[in-house]
């Protein structure tokens, strides 16, 4: 990975609920990498993804959003939601980030 950066995993990288996610953080001035994957829940994904980060904050998206921090156990992530959220998660989790109150 390439310098620091929230890690969002996904299973479709063509989702504009991916693109939502990515605006929200955007809008926070975090920088985001996206892994593609073939299987896996949100919490797994996210999970996995807040454990690849050097920010230790991690996104997936499945059949919903879940923001990690790796410092959670596994099972418990810090927020999920809704695909419909997908903008206001993505400010989240870069806010988890940044250490401001979240939305």
């Amino acid at each position: 990975m390439q310098g620091p950066a929230v890690v969002v995993r996904c299973r479709d990288a063509s989702s504009p609920w991916l693109r939502e996610i990515l605006a929200g953080m955007e809008e926070e001035g975090v920088p985001v990498l996206v892994e593609e994957v073939s299987e896996g829940d949100g919490v797994a994904l996210a999970f996995a993804a807040a454990r690849l980060s050097s920010l230790d904050v991690g996104v997936g998206v499945a059949d919903e959003v879940c923001v990690h921090h790796a410092k959670r156990p596994a099972g418990s992530p810090a927020l999920t939601g809704p695909l419909a959220r997908a903008r206001v998660l993505g400010q989240n989790a870069a806010r988890l980030v940044v250490g401001i109150p979240l939305k």
